[in-house]
């Protein structure tokens, strides 16, 4: 592995940029085709969340045809649970009904967010990504002290973010409270593994660079492959919600994994290469 980084890593860093691109192109014709990068979860746009907890096997087919003004998932983690989604002019009550009809029932909650809440929520959400990605530049590069180093890290974030943005589109994941606090919580962990290895490339001579990439892959390497782990246990086990949380975040990880090792690995080859 580390032979193959390190002959080809010149190729290897547009790996990561190449999926930016077209991460890009996916949120973009979402915008344009739909007037927003990604579908919002009720808590972001006003709905109703009915959970009810199942006792037995259901058909989701048939459940999906009995309310198709809705939006059904199946959490079988713990417990077994049907959780739907509904437009806030859908009373609970017809959704109840419809079940009954088809002899699904159990126990049931509902949690309903009003129109203007959700919106509320959600300009709430982007200002906290907002103030996050400012927060962090001004720590990184107060950290560093150098443009390009910095420019790195910052650029290695926002791949990570849209990347992942792009595969929660491509795979049915909308966006909610508990996805926007996944993608907060990546942002961390994103710029952990960025500082680690920027740190180390900058420490090492000309010489040094091809252990000091090393050396940091094996630490960061470690750092991903065991959060990973705590998260597959989490999405295992966990409710919907929990599901979504983890699942985000292993794609963030899997995909910082690329930026980081090729891309920002790669071009601060370069820069520290031309300064010898």
């Amino acid at each position: 592995m580390n032979s193959i980084l390190e002959k080809y890593w010149r190729i290897l860093l547009f790996i990561p940029i190449a999926f930016l691109v077209i991460s890009f192109g996916i949120l973009l014709n979402n915008y344009l085709a739909k007037g927003s990068f990604i579908d919002r979860d009720i808590e972001l746009t006003g709905g109703n969340m009915i959970t009810l907890e199942l006792k037995g096997d259901v058909d989701l087919a048939e459940i999906q045809a009995a309310l198709p003004y809705s939006r059904i998932h199946l959490t079988t983690g713990i417990t077994k649970s049907l959780l739907i989604e509904t437009p806030s002019d859908i009373d609970a009550k017809k959704v109840l009904d419809d079940l009954s009809a088809i002899g699904v029932e159990g126990e049931t909650s509902v949690r309903t967010v009003g129109p203007v809440l959700g919106e509320i929520f959600w300009k709430q959400a982007q200002i906290a990504i907002v103030i996050a990605f400012i927060l962090i530049t001004i720590v990184v590069f107060i950290l560093f002290r150098a443009p390009v180093p910095c420019s790195i890290v910052v650029f290695s974030l926002i791949t990570d973010i849209v990347v992942t943005v792009a595969v929660m589109d491509l795979i049915g994941i909308k966006l909610s409270l508990a996805t926007l606090a996944a993608l907060l919580m990546l942002i961390g962990y994103s710029i952990d593994t960025d500082i680690l290895l920027t740190t180390e490339l900058l420490k090492s001579r000309g010489r040094e660079i091809p252990e000091s990439v090393r050396t940091a892959m094996k630490t960061g390497l470690t750092m991903s492959f065991t959060t990973i782990g705590a998260l597959v246990a989490l999405y295992i086990a966990g409710t919907f919600i929990l599901e979504q949380i983890a699942m985000v975040l292993m794609t963030g990880i899997i995909v910082d994994i690329f930026v980081t090792w090729f891309t920002n690995a790669g071009i601060l080859r370069l820069w520290l290469l031309r300064k010898i």
